[in-house]
């Protein structure tokens, strides 16, 4: 049976953390593992090349050299391992498999805050700051996004938790405590 890339993604990760913890370098090995998953989404072809049958193992290999070059002994050694498995298709799940281990040891989660404005620094601040108590983590990554079609309030999204505080839920709530009552 044929391991789909999220799979594999999990299994590398779950490894190469083992390791990077060993040798306390968890640290570096998130920041090269997000600097490598921009690389692929910048350059989508690359997976392809490094993947794919249509360029020679000796063509490949001179691609990974210089992509390698850019980073610590343990991710070259990693992305060695990847190479020679061909599992280079599964990059990208594996750096996302690495910073949800990441974000789950180090009690970080990632939040998305809609509003019908932009939010000023302090205003993230403080629902930041809201979402940490709510949710007993340390740290939050927030990701704002302006929506004028939700008319007022704001809706968080962390995980697959959702708390809904727009205007538009308010409204759609109300009407369909009428419809009920008539």
């Amino acid at each position: 049976m044929k391991l789909s890339n999220i799979q594999v993604g999990k299994r590398y990760s779950k490894a190469l953390y083992e390791v990077a913890t060993e040798q306390n370098s968890v640290e570096e090995m998130l920041e090269d593992l997000k600097s490598l998953k921009q690389v692929y989404e910048e350059n989508p072809s690359l997976s392809f090349a490094l993947a794919g049958r249509s360029i020679s193992r000796t063509e490949k290999l001179k691609v990974l050299d210089i992509l390698k070059s850019q980073f610590g002994e343990l991710m070259q050694d990693f992305l060695g391992l990847v190479f020679d498995n061909n599992r280079m298709d599964c990059i990208v799940e594996i750096a996302d498999a690495f910073i949800e281990k990441y974000d789950e040891k180090n009690a970080i989660v990632e939040a998305t805050v809609t509003t019908t404005i932009d939010l000023d620094e302090d205003q993230a601040k403080k629902l930041e700051s809201v979402i940490q108590q709510r949710f007993s983590v340390n740290k939050v990554n927030l990701t704002k996004i302006v929506d004028p079609s939700i008319i007022g309030g704001v809706i968080i999204r962390v995980g697959d938790q959702v708390v809904d505080g727009s205007v538009v839920k308010r409204f759609n709530d109300i009407k369909k405590t009428l419809l009920v009552n008539n």
